[in-house]
């Protein structure tokens, strides 16, 4: 048992079916960020920290944009489907969901400098001043489980949580799971005992048999808004500064259906629902600053440093508890069960997260008829990341069980890591790229942290001509994911475990004019 509430803790990030709607797992969700932008920067797995004149180097080190030899405009499209193959207590279900949208629009400006015709420049070649959309991070999913059950009910979880306040049923929280279970009749007072105590209405020690069926469905992205500046002098050192703005649009709606299977002449439950609704938005403003140097025309070395990004968020959300009884069900004081549907007001909630500051060292080695190998190592320390309340919710709630979580069971020490090459041929270009981000969960603080591991595999194709530049990308990805729907502290009972085996394809196209 204690092996599985481990597991519903620290797997939060993902799932969550908490009534509280800001957690660690939020943090997490917009700390996170994986490859994305244009064809070309997937098609090599994001690996575009040293080589330059792309789109993507804005989010990822903007000296890179010096590189940019023209003004440019490029779009690029992404068909994005992932699938998800679930197993709760020894059930497999598969679902899928499908975006499309737009990871990057980007514009170039190039400004010739002193030396932009010279072969061998002694001053500036060029400045380049850019505007992009890059998106870090697709929250799209839809996932399906089902199992049947005979330890445990989610209305055990509820009587758990009512027993917790040690309060009268008036006294509760209206916006609370224990409220709503307790006025939809799920759970009943224990009249045994002497301090106020609750039990599920299937009773006290009986045992239970129900079908369980949850799903869940995710819509939303973070995007980096960016300006962006960078100097190229004698092609040997280049730096660059962006300006971020990121945007999250996030929205979660989850279902969890439980139904009586019992072979029983017992007039109790026959099936309760649990709804869950939430809409994140919000902005968060960063900065990013780089160099690149090139002691020879085949090797680049860069570095970049991205500040923390905080957010100011709004969410909205609400829940909701359905239940009906078999004909005739009474409760313990022999008074008719009376079913229906109980919500939670709807409430808007505003609060602060911090997100971790990343460093990314970046090795490319490079001949420009033959093609180029990229390196980049990405540095996240995401125990610094951190929620706070506004200054009008301060006195409310300070989140300190949520960051002490934080500093107890995130990586301090994450090492994203991003691989990949291009083969030069005529005007076409041919590449591959693989990248590796780790769980930002520290060894051992969950049982399942090496499945988590997100690996990533892309192939990519291009055509390049001073008219434009047209680039198409293939993008494999395939981690684990963990969750218990609910919790149960009694030892007799098991609240189990939902795997999640994700496989997400990506095709990307993009397309590049200049505009001088």
């Amino acid at each position: 048992m204690s092996y599985m509430r481990k597991i519903f803790l620290s797997l939060l990030i993902f799932f969550n079916l908490s009534i509280n709607a800001q957690n660690e797992a939020d943090a997490i969700r917009y700390a996170f960020q994986s490859i994305g932008s244009t064809a070309r920067s997937y098609g090599i797995a994001g690996a575009f920290g040293g080589i330059g004149a792309d789109f993507s180097c804005a989010s990822i080190n903007p000296s890179g944009m010096a590189r940019f030899r023209s003004s440019q405009f490029g779009m690029s499209m992404s068909f994005y489907n992932v699938r998800d193959n679930s197993s709760y207590i020894f059930r497999e279900l598969s679902d899928k969901k499908f975006n499309f949208n737009l990871p990057n629009v980007g514009f170039v400006f190039n400004i010739p400098g002193e030396d932009f015709e010279s072969k061998n420049p002694t001053g500036f070649v060029n400045f380049v001043v850019g505007f992009n959309l890059n998106r870090m991070n697709n929250l799209h999913l839809s996932s399906i489980y089902n199992g049947s059950n005979s330890s445990s009910s989610i209305t055990h979880n509820w009587a758990e949580r009512a027993t917790a306040t040690g309060d009268v049923p008036s006294n509760f929280s209206r916006y609370s799971l224990e409220h709503l279970a307790y006025n939809a009749w799920a759970i009943d007072k224990d009249t045994s005992s002497p301090t106020p105590a609750y039990v599920s209405a299937y009773g006290k020690n009986n045992s239970v048999k129900v079908e369980q069926l949850g799903n869940l469905l995710t819509r939303g992205a973070v995007n980096d808004y960016n300006i962006s500046f960078a100097g190229n002098y004698k092609h040997v050192f280049l730096f660059g500064m962006s300006l971020g703005a990121k945007s999250v649009r996030y929205i979660h709606n989850s279902s969890f259906k439980e139904t009586d299977k019992r072979n029983s002449p017992v007039k109790d439950i026959n099936y309760v629902i649990q709804d869950e609704y939430i809409r994140t938005s919000g902005l968060g403003l960063n900065a990013k600053i780089g160099a690149t140097l090139s002691p020879n025309e085949y090797i680049r070395i860069g570095y970049s440093f991205h500040s923390p990004t905080v957010y100011n968020l709004k969410d909205s959300y609400n829940y909701s508890i359905t239940s009906v009884f078999d004909f005739g069900a009474i409760d313990q004081f022999g008074d008719t069960r009376i079913g229906g549907k109980v919500t939670t007001p709807s409430v808007i909630y505003q609060y602060k997260i911090t997100s971790p500051a990343r460093n990314v060292f970046s090795l490319a080695l490079l001949d420009k008829k033959i093609g180029f190998l990229s390196l980049d190592l990405e540095t996240v320390n995401y125990t610094t990341a951190k929620l706070t309340p506004t200054k009008a919710n301060a006195s409310d709630y300070s989140f300190t069980e949520e960051n002490l979580r934080i500093k107890t069971l995130l990586n301090p020490n994450a090492i994203n890591l991003r691989f990949g090459g291009e083969l030069v041929y005529e005007n076409f270009r041919f590449r591959a790229g693989y990248a590796r981000y780790p769980s930002p969960y520290k060894n051992n603080a969950v049982p399942y942290v090496k499945d988590l591991v997100n690996n990533i595999y892309t192939l990519g194709f291009g055509i390049k001509t001073k008219s434009y530049a047209f680039d198409l990308a293939f993008v494999n990805s395939k981690n684990a994911q963990y969750t218990v729907p609910y919790q149960i502290s009694d030892p007799a009972r098991t609240a189990y475990t939902v795997t999640h085996n994700l496989r997400s394809t990506n095709l990307v196209v993009s397309a590049t004019f200049p505009i001088d």
